[in-house]
């Protein structure tokens, strides 16, 4: 009588746990690596800097806006982490606009050509950054930030 086996070999099986060992360190590793860019703190208290611990932060006193910060956390997804292009384009038309300009493409999604930006970017005077809702100094951090990048 010949039976066909049926299932996984034990060879399969182990390559098969091999890899979805390996997808989720190398998951993790991009998740603490992004978390670094953010600025945010890791799950064991280390910040962006190697070793930087967490500070207690007086939470009333205004903290000034950090244009990196914040374009990693709300732009470069779509922009690229250098504002290079992605899903949303390249950057570099947007670093030569006036502040003005700038904000009024961010918050309402015209460009000073008079064009409307594609449906998939938000209008972030609706859904501000990170839950909040922008501010001056904020949109200046990030305009300032993308003109680094040049």
């Amino acid at each position: 009588m010949n039976e066909e086996h049926q299932g996984f070999s034990f060879a399969e099986a182990a390559v098969w746990l091999l890899g979805l060992v390996l997808t989720i360190q190398i998951g993790w590793l991009a998740y603490s690596m992004g978390q670094g860019i953010a600025g945010r703190p890791f799950a064991d208290g280390r910040g962006a800097a190697a070793g930087a611990t967490m500070a207690a932060v007086d939470s009333s006193a205004p903290q000034p806006a950090n244009g990196p910060q914040l374009f990693a956390g709300n732009c470069a997804g779509c922009h690229g982490a250098k504002a290079e292009g992605g899903v949303g384009p390249n950057l570099k038309t947007a670093a030569g606009w006036t502040l003005a300009e700038f904000t009024e493409a961010t918050l309402h999604g015209k460009t000073p050509d008079g064009r409307t930006l594609a449906p998939i970017m938000p209008h972030f005077a609706d859904t501000g950054f990170s839950g909040e809702a922008a501010t001056d100094q904020q949109l200046e951090a990030i305009h300032t930030y993308l003109g680094t990048l040049q």
